[in-house]
């Protein structure tokens, strides 16, 4: 009788264990991000404009901000946006302003993004990635 009592408790705690472990995550923030690779330059290279898919938690904001550095040109600039999470997959775009020393050319440049959201004013995620990509007009 004490051998099938340790044996149901052994058993019973073993499955709360692999319950509590194996439950999923809560997450709320940023779950999905990349930088699409293809940037079109405008103005004679005084902008380029940036694009990405996000998918963040709905409810949250989002703040992106983007640089751009272009090693072949010279070229470094910079530019933000923000806009509501809505859980579903999401197109962003960035126009990304250069810095008035050298203008962006068509070639390989590296594109950096860093992301924040928040939800009423209380930051919930921050991440930040890269991708090289090509200007092009």
């Amino acid at each position: 009788m004490k051998s099938q009592l340790i044996t149901y408790l052994t058993c019973t705690l073993l499955a709360l264990g692999l319950s509590v472990n194996t439950a999923p995550p809560t997450f709320a923030g940023i779950a999905l991000n990349t930088i699409d690779p293809v940037a079109y330059r405008t103005e004679s290279g005084r902008w380029v404009v940036v694009t990405g898919p996000i998918v963040c938690t709905a409810g949250e904001g989002v703040t992106l901000r983007v640089t751009v550095t272009q090693r072949g040109s010279g070229a470094v600039g910079q530019g933000h946006t923000r806009f509501p999470c809505t859980g579903a997959l999401q197109q962003w775009e960035v126009r990304v302003a250069r810095d008035k020393k050298a203008a962006f050319a068509d070639g390989v440049a590296m594109a950096v993004a860093f992301a924040r959201t928040t939800a009423q004013g209380t930051p919930t995620d921050a991440h930040q990635w890269r991708v090289e990509v090509t200007v092009t007009d």
